[in-house]
């Protein structure tokens, strides 16, 4: 399973390769008045640049969460101001006496602000940390496999510090099948968190107990009920119920993003068969069934071995770049299981491939969490197919 919950991370050692510029821009105010100060001796009008030395201290507790920056411009800044106000204190009295002053007072609020910077970080961290319990206590780490079935999700949270939010997914192994679940909770906060534990919670345990995913959804959706959800408060969400046989899949949808089936490559092809797996009529989300008819919201289609499935969540295909244009999944999908991924050299699986692709499309942290849920048919068809792409990689990068 891969999780990504946000961009900013960086390996244990690496250094910001601006730091030294920082530190030699917070220098040179201080630099530039000692050389000034030193050359403009020979002239006889006073230059009142002593005011400057105030900076160094001032940019050097910029951003920092260490009180020893500051501090350490400061006393340099200091020493360098008793200097220069030894040779100007008979011209200038006020002047220099102002400057020490200044940049003592600086380096102070300076050293402070770090301080209180750096209280605020770890306060941060720790709030974090509780979040990050309450993500996987939410969203449990899904199995590699489950039966036939190899597994595999991606969370793209909109910020780094957004650990918890609406989207939703989960799988149970039942006497009825390997049942999934892949949903969005409308809104975003506490109450979206506190809705999307409810479904899942209530999907754990009737996805063992009842014999249809129509009766699963009509469960799920009486839960919301029972919370005396506003109109406002429903849920986007399609089940799936695999066969353990791998005979077929079944679709229910509830308003969501309808799952795309990739059949295994035939031999000698390397593009695979993409289904849109839509039903005749979605039911309406969750906290709204009553509202309407879902007579049409199922639908079974043929999975077997080497076949795949994407369950998605609405952030992935309103993802939008910088000429505010949605990312086109179907059509880049294309492209991600074609030979030309082979042939490039991507050794990674689907699933990482689309992450990058959806990151490059957007360029800046997403507006909206998205959730990508990835499942493969494990068999003979699955190993021909990438023995196949191989081949046809190997062929296409020798020499003739």
């Amino acid at each position: 399973m891969a999780v990504e919950r946000g961009r900013g991370k960086e390996p244990p050692g690496w250094r910001d390769p601006w730091l030294g510029l920082w530190h030699g821009l917070c220098a040179a105010p201080l630099i530039a008045v000692v050389v000034v100060f030193c050359v403009g001796q020979a002239s006889k009008q006073p230059l009142f640049l002593e005011p400057l030395l105030a900076v160094p201290p001032a940019l050097a507790g910029i951003g920092t969460t260490k009180a020893r920056r500051p501090l350490f411009y400061g006393a340099v800044t200091l020493l360098a101001a008793i200097g220069v106000a030894t040779r100007t204190y008979g011209a200038t009295p006020s002047l220099p006496i102002a400057t020490v002053v200044a940049v003592v007072a600086v380096t102070a609020v300076s050293a402070a602000g770090a301080v209180l910077s750096s209280r605020r970080n770890q306060k941060l961290a720790k709030v974090t940390t509780v979040a990050e319990v309450a993500q996987r206590a939410l969203l449990r780490p899904l199995p590699s496999r489950v039966g036939p079935l190899e597994l595999g999700v991606v969370y793209l949270a909109a910020t780094a510090e957004a650990r918890v939010g609406g989207d939703l997914y989960e799988v149970a192994k039942t006497p009825y099948g390997i049942r999934l679940i892949m949903g969005d909770v409308r809104g975003k906060g506490l109450g979206a968190v506190e809705i999307a534990a409810d479904i899942l919670g209530v999907f754990r345990e009737a996805a063992h107990d009842v014999y249809t995913l129509a009766e699963v959804a009509r469960r799920l959706d009486a839960s919301l009920a029972r919370r005396d959800a506003t109109p406002e408060e429903f849920v986007t969400a399609v089940l799936v119920e695999i066969d353990p046989d791998l005979t077929g899949v079944t679709i229910y949808n509830c308003g969501h993003p309808p799952p795309i089936i990739l059949k295994a490559a035939a031999p000698g092809d390397g593009y695979p068969q993409m289904i849109i797996a839509e039903v005749p009529v979605p039911a309406p989300p969750l906290g709204l069934m009553s509202l309407g008819d879902y007579s049409g919201a199922g639908r079974k289609l043929p999975f077997g071995p080497g076949d795949e499935l994407l369950l998605y969540t609405d952030g992935v295909t309103e993802a939008r770049d910088s000429r505010r244009e949605f990312y086109p999944l179907t059509q880049r999908l294309a492209g991600l299981t074609g030979p030309a991924a082979a042939v490039d050299g991507a050794q990674a699986d689907l699933l990482e491939r689309l992450r990058e692709d959806v990151l490059r499309h957007v360029g800046a942290p997403l507006d909206d969490d998205a959730a990508i849920l990835h499942v493969r048919a494990a068999g003979t068809a699955s190993i021909t197919r990438g023995l196949d792409l191989r081949a046809r990689a190997s062929r296409a990068v020798s020499p003739s």
